[in-house]
């Protein structure tokens, strides 16, 4: 059975803390602290109301955008909670993108039930690793079911589930509070925007209603685009792939 995963869960505690954890890790000999919580991020600026485009306000239908989404095949999704940043195209069958924390690029791919992450040089920085200092990491892709992961690669692998993510965002719309919508836009999509006492969820104004951004001042912002409209990802070539001790 998967288990739901939070927005505030996967920002906070899943693929973030994660990679931190392996970086720390594999590139300076010391553990990571992977339930260590994230720097809460300032609420992003609202959508600017739309005066010629959404349709009236209505209350938060939840049923009928988590069976929208439910039902989608991908979507891309971009996130911040303020010093850690996202960007990924999540299909049913595999993810593509990236994790930045403190300067630090992460790549990552998930093809199916594997998963790696590529070690940059810019990894050095939150790793600790002396100015400089070079490791038979750099550049390569690892595989997250390698021992050096210690574990944390299921919970990279959880946050890449498309299901998992998806049933996250849906248990943002089951929030209650929410009051009638209000006309907004989002990137030139017309929308509706909800709020309640923490979370203000901006939704696609025509069906099928879905989700185009969530804010929270705690907790961050998570952008979405893209829904049903997977793009293809390959596996990292083989010759990238580390083979080295730990492998």
């Amino acid at each position: 059975m998967i288990r739901p995963v939070s927005h505030r869960l996967l920002l906070r505690y899943g693929v973030l803390a994660a990679a931190a954890a392996l970086v720390c890790t594999s590139c300076s000999g010391s553990g990571g602290n992977a339930a260590q919580s994230l720097a809460s991020a300032a609420a992003s600026t609202s959508a600017a109301a739309s005066s010629s485009a959404a349709p009236s306000a209505d209350p938060l239908d939840a049923a009928a955008i988590k069976a929208a989404m439910k039902k989608a095949t991908a979507v891309h999704a971009k996130g911040s909670d303020g010093g850690t940043t996202f960007d990924m195209q999540i299909n049913r069958d595999s993810v593509s993108g990236s994790i930045e924390k403190d300067g630090a690029v992460v790549p990552l791919v998930r093809v199916g039930d594997k998963v790696w992450i590529k070690f940059t040089r810019g990894m050095a920085k939150i790793s600790g690793r002396p100015a400089g200092a070079r490791s038979p990491l750099d550049d390569k892709w690892v595989s997250m079911d390698s021992p050096m992961t210690q574990g944390f690669g299921e919970e990279l692998k959880l946050f890449l589930d498309f299901d998992v993510f998806v049933s996250g965002m849906a248990s943002e719309i089951d929030q209650p509070g929410f009051g009638t919508g209000q006309p907004a836009d989002v990137a030139g999509t017309f929308a509706l925007r909800y709020e309640n006492d923490s979370t203000t969820v901006f939704i696609e104004a025509v069906e099928p209603h879905r989700v185009l951004r969530l804010e929270s001042p705690k907790q961050g912002t998570m952008e979405f685009s893209g829904w049903d409209q997977p793009v293809p990802v390959q596996a990292p070539p083989a010759a990238e792939i580390y083979s080295g001790p730990g492998s």
